[in-house]
């Protein structure tokens, strides 16, 4: 398997529109193809103080972007929904061999107003058909990394969306955005469980990049005939 890291211009989404109003945090759990071309449902949470989630609430199913949406409030401040919008990006990854390892609809836009998208492809045909669709939607990207994914222990789904949730909110950033207490409460686990299945998913990252050729950068001309957007 193969990996490339994208940058783009930050796709319009509901999930951003969101955030950028309300202090909540979202999680896409789950995506599959929609009735349209570009169609998409989404399984998604959204968590957030009991007031600031009535109004997420409100502004998700009457945002332009989202075509249905089903919500159902789970507990005090969390949200589960089945939402229904549109993604160029999303049906270019359903139509061709490749997968999403970051979603677009959860990416930090940066100052430049890019985002930095990361896929998995098992090869050249796929990472081809790939460059193509996005060159068929006039979508300008500029390739940023190319690597291997070295076989090792996957991170279980709990210590992905943990990992998830705590670089999302900032745990890792420096000066830390919150404290563990704080992330933990987010997360809707113990500050003790949060530290535990923290310190596993960071040993199993480390010894990946211990290891000789973990994520050992391919020769790019070499193997694969890229495409590069401008800039």
């Amino acid at each position: 398997m193969r990996e490339i890291v994208l940058q783009l211009q930050a796709p319009r989404n509901w999930v951003s529109e969101v955030t950028s109003k309300h202090p909540s945090t979202v999680r896409i759990l789950d995506c599959k193809p929609g009735e349209s071309k570009h169609g998409i449902r989404q399984l998604v949470e959204v968590t957030s103080d009991r007031e600031t989630l009535d109004k997420v609430v409100r502004d998700v199913k009457t945002s332009p972007l989202v075509k249905e949406a089903y919500v159902v409030e789970t507990r005090k401040g969390r949200m589960v929904g089945s939402l229904l919008t549109e993604s160029v990006f999303c049906g270019v990854v359903m139509g061709s061999n490749a997968f999403c390892r970051t979603c677009l609809f959860q990416s930090k836009t940066k100052p430049d107003g890019t985002v930095e998208w990361t896929l998995a492809f098992t090869g050249r045909e796929a990472l081809t058909e790939l460059l193509d669709r996005l060159k068929q939607e006039k979508i300008d990207v500029k390739i940023l990394r190319l690597t291997s994914i070295a076989d090792i222990d996957s991170l279980t789904s709990r210590q992905r969306d943990i990992v998830g949730v705590a670089l999302e909110e900032g745990y890792f950033d420096y000066p830390r955005r919150l404290t563990l207490r704080q992330l933990a409460k987010k997360a809707g686990v113990s500050a003790s469980t949060l530290s535990e299945v923290l310190r596993r998913a960071e040993k199993k990252i480390l010894s990946t990049y211990s290891r000789p050729g973990g994520f050992a950068g391919l020769p790019e001309e070499a193997e694969f005939p890229l495409r590069r957007g401008k800039g």
